[in-house]
């Protein structure tokens, strides 16, 4: 049963392989992306399944004010020309933030110390699905993993974010990218 299965499941992704897959080497997409923070940026793909992704994201918090974030992806799609491809990624990131009070943890009793940070490094890595909609038009959705080099109390908010350590969050991506081919 189990071989029965397995040959089930490459015939199931075999035939999401589109018939007139187009290669994706030296095309240059543009991506939008919607969570945790939303920003715009380009892919340029290297090969038809290595991409580098910079991208910006500006935007104004209520919490803490004016906010930046300047980022580059080094992505690895398996499979570039499928309807459906996973990716693994590694991702570095200048973040500002408004002067946000943070307390960073220490001392006795529950007692930590106050802290303005604004400015800051985001190092991560992640995995992810990139379902082709149409031939230039797709959606992506990743998880990543990031390690902060500041407190990052602000950065644990909302639905897309969950807190790992002190310095460290996990982050769902979601996010449309348009293929210039």
């Amino acid at each position: 049963m189990g071989r029965r299965a397995a040959a089930l499941a490459l015939l199931a992704l075999g035939a999401s392989v589109p018939a007139l897959a187009q290669p994706t080497r030296g095309s240059v997409a543009l991506d939008a992306m919607f969570a945790p923070t939303s920003g715009l940026g380009f892919g340029y793909y290297i090969t038809d399944g290595l991409s580098l992704r910079p991208w910006l994201g500006l935007g104004y918090s209520g919490y803490s004010g004016f906010w930046a974030n300047l980022g580059a992806q080094l992505r690895y799609e398996v499979g570039a020309g499928w309807t459906v491809s996973p990716y693994v990624s590694a991702s570095a990131q200048y973040a500002h933030t408004g002067s946000a009070a943070v307390v960073e943890p220490g001392g006795g009793g529950g007692q930590g110390t106050l802290v303005t940070q604004g400015d800051g490094g985001l190092f991560g890595a992640g995995v992810g699905a990139r379902l082709r909609v149409t031939n230039d038009v797709s959606a992506f959705v990743e998880g990543r993993l990031q390690y902060a080099t500041y407190p990052i109390g602000e950065l644990r908010r909302g639905w897309s974010t969950f807190a790992v350590g002190d310095r460290s969050y996990g982050a769902v991506v979601l996010g449309i990218s348009y293929l210039f081919h």
